[in-house]
């Protein structure tokens, strides 16, 4: 499928959006199809890295379900729609009892949204992105900058923490009982 053309095209409905195939990757941003650019190896390695350490903990734990991207979150308004789909995202119990769309979108954000910075990706975008988690509900987005070897905790009622891989983070009341070591869901470094 080809991307409309942005000019003349009406808005994509939430159920238009959810009809399309997984591939290529898309968010809705205000009812404009917005094609996700191929993520480095190094990206999908470290969202690899991530998923497995939320999951060792929130699985056992039976906490809920962690996913690794092409999950859909439905953050901004009905008419036009946006819909975002973070690297990494955990919905707790509580969440998953909520209706979804096409076994697809959830309305909402997750609980937690990972986001991994590209090359591509611009600080407006990435705090937009923040924004509109938070406003929908989520209680936490954490932003990794994999070439800073960062991880910035952002929630709706404290300032940005900004973490290092000297540091660990934790899941606060959002992900109870994690503790993580930053630098575990980093590529080692080269050299």
């Amino acid at each position: 499928m080809s991307t409309r053309n942005m000019a003349a095209a009406p808005p994509v409905s939430l159920e238009e959006y959810a009809a399309l195939p997984k591939h290529p990757r898309y968010e809705l941003v205000r009812g404009v199809l917005v094609e996700q650019m191929v993520a480095s190896e190094e990206h999908e390695y470290t969202g690899s890295l991530v998923n497995w350490r939320m999951a060792e903990h929130v699985f056992p734990n039976q906490l809920g379900r962690v996913y690794l991207s092409n999950r859909g979150y439905v953050t901004g308004p009905d008419s036009p729609a946006t819909s975002r789909m973070p690297d990494v995202s955990f919905v707790s119990n509580a969440r998953l009892a909520q209706p979804d769309l096409a076994g697809m979108l959830y309305d909402g954000a997750p609980d937690l949204a990972v986001e991994i910075l590209s090359e591509s990706n611009t600080a407006s975008e990435i705090a937009r992105k923040i924004r509109e988690y938070l406003d929908a509900g989520g209680r936490a987005v954490w932003v990794i900058d994999i070439d800073a070897r960062t991880l910035t905790v952002h929630t709706s009622d404290a300032p940005p923490l900004v973490l290092t891989d000297a540091d660990s983070v934790d899941g606060g009341d959002y992900l109870p009982g994690f503790t993580c070591a930053v630098a575990d869901m980093l590529p080692a470094r080269s050299g």
